[in-house]
């Protein structure tokens, strides 16, 4: 028996709606449980990603440094359990989990989609991250299909995990993405320095907002 709180008790609280840290310190005030084993029963599917800052390139070594931005995914069926915060500092000393990424869906499939999109909204700076191998990792098809085993990254990256390789078409494509955001985004600072009439002050103006 393992009486401690395991790192992925969140997925529990989700499929049970059981809050177990609130019973344990229940217990451990001295008070009974306020349920009983016929009482938990399981809805869904919820499946939790461990956001490491690590570098899967690199055989999963550590990195550390401060962390300069951090913004976390929200949606439906999401759950984030964060350690960390903008300006906070990844140290040598511990462990460098970043967060515990948890999505909750009826099925395993819903689950895994929420997952991967909230993947995606992870917005975090200034170290190296195993965001990218997470997804890669959800969206493998032995993934999909639920075969897999604790030998899985031995067996699908022999060699390591590298970053996916981007065709010359899709290259090019976000290549044109990133230049005409660029070209916005110059266009709309011209217009402030330039004091454009079609600027927020000028437009709340002539509507009767202005003063």
């Amino acid at each position: 028996m393992n009486p401690r709180l395991q790192v992925e008790h969140p997925v529990t609280e989700l499929v049970t709606g059981v809050d177990l840290v609130e019973q344990m310190i229940r217990v451990a005030a001295g008070e009974a449980l306020t349920l009983e084993q016929k009482d938990v029963t399981l809805d869904g599917w919820a499946i939790e990603a461990r956001v490491y800052a690590e570098d899967a390139r690199r055989g999963f070594l550590p990195s550390i440094g401060r962390v300069t931005d951090y913004r976390e995914p929200a949606g439906t069926g999401i759950r984030v359990d964060a350690g960390t915060f903008e300006g906070g500092e990844i140290s040598m000393y511990y462990d460098p989990m970043i967060a515990k990424l948890i999505a909750y869906g009826e099925d395993r499939q819903q689950a895994t989609e929420r997952l991967l999109d909230a993947l995606d909204g992870y917005d975090i700076r200034g170290v190296t991250t195993n965001l990218d191998f997470l997804s890669s990792l959800l969206a493998h098809p032995r993934f999909r299909q639920g075969d897999i085993s604790t030998n899985f990254i031995a067996e699908e990256y022999p060699d390591g995990y590298q970053d996916p390789v981007i065709d010359e078409r899709a290259g090019e494509q976000f290549a044109v993405i990133a230049a005409y955001v660029r070209a916005q985004q110059e266009l709309r600072a011209r217009h402030v320095h330039a004091g454009d009439a079609d600027s927020p002050w000028k437009v709340l103006k002539r509507a009767g907002r202005g003063g």
